[in-house]
């Protein structure tokens, strides 16, 4: 049995476009880390993998790599991975359903998918109607807005708030002003691709959880160390296994709480969570493997894809 891995920024998916370094290495990471973790059971792996990246460094015994130069080829062999292997985990951004259309793609031809379902994917992968699920099922959430909404109402000057993209990953593309600074940003955004969050001050964590069968195992409480520079934020980097932050009985609570209340969520999930005196904030929730899954805390006493391994093995006994 041979698991494919699909990391979207690695994969040849962007061969003809000049990416990203820091995303590239991000992807780098992720992918390098579930193949390490699974490796070290004896799994095979198979993945594609852009020509331009440099040689990885370890070992490739276990191995089927799939080198990709351009769009043509990244499609011919995407197609034909999909018909020679049966077993996947999807890496990729919700951003523009990227996520959500590899993996319902997947679903539909019958093939064995570790990720949250399609469903899943697609509800969270809104951060607008996703903040609406939250809120129905009483979950305590930031007070959202669709820009159309925000801009009909008045709002005190010194009010802090959050644009963001509607189905952006991390903190890419957003920013933090007041009600002026906020309406002056919004006149340079497509309207229809960002939301507008009431700004929580407090500590910056998130959960990294593996579901199966709808419980959920607390893989890590991470900081999320965020940094502003005129307006824009930016995540410089995660502290992974900060339990101290956050003990284990409330973070396994509140992950409880989200997956009752999303049907699908399964395998690698992230929370953002914000932590107040007085609450703690479910900020959105990531359907899939999270960059924090690349910390080297993750690993440092125990496999943080042990479960996963637990399911295949289950895969391979029937």
């Amino acid at each position: 049995m041979t698991i494919f891995i699909y990391e979207h920024l690695t994969s040849g998916a962007l061969s003809e476009e000049v990416f990203s370094a820091g995303l590239m290495h991000e992807g780098e990471l992720m992918l390098e880390s579930i193949c390490r973790d699974l490796l070290a059971y004896g799994h095979n792996i198979a993945f594609m993998r852009d020509k331009r990246l440099p040689a990885l460094t370890f070992p490739t015994d276990y191995l089927t790599i799939y080198p990709i130069e351009n769009q043509v080829q990244f499609t011919e062999t995407w197609q034909q991975c999909q018909r020679q292997y049966d077993f996947f985990l999807i890496i990729a951004p919700e951003t523009d359903l990227i996520l959500f259309n590899y993996v319902s793609s997947l679903e539909q031809q019958h093939k064995h998918v570790f990720n949250c379902s399609a469903d899943a994917i697609l509800l969270c992968s809104d951060k607008y109607l996703s903040y609406q699920h939250l809120k129905k099922h009483r979950i305590t959430t930031p007070e959202t807005f669709t820009v159309a909404e925000w801009l009909t109402q008045e709002h005190p000057v010194h009010e802090q708030w959050i644009i963001k993209p509607i189905d952006g990953a991390g903190c890419e593309n957003t920013y933090c002003s007041d009600s002026d600074g906020t309406r002056q940003r919004l006149s340079t955004l497509p309207k229809d691709k960002f939301i507008i969050q009431n700004y929580i001050s407090g500590e910056n964590l998130s959960l990294s959880l593996f579901i199966s069968d709808g419980k959920p195992q607390l893989l890590s409480v991470n900081i999320q160390h965020i940094k502003q520079h005129q307006q824009q934020l930016h995540l410089s980097h995660c502290e992974a296994k900060r339990f101290d932050m956050l003990s284990p009985e409330l973070a396994l609570s509140i992950a409880n709480q989200v997956i009752h209340c999303i049907e699908g969520l399964k395998g690698f999930v992230g929370i953002d969570i914000v932590k107040t005196p007085h609450a703690i904030y479910v900020i959105e929730v990531n359907p899939r493997l999270t960059s924090t899954y690349a910390e080297p805390a993750m690993r440092e006493k125990t496999n943080p894809a042990a479960t996963l391994n637990e399911q295949i093995q289950a895969l391979l006994a029937k």
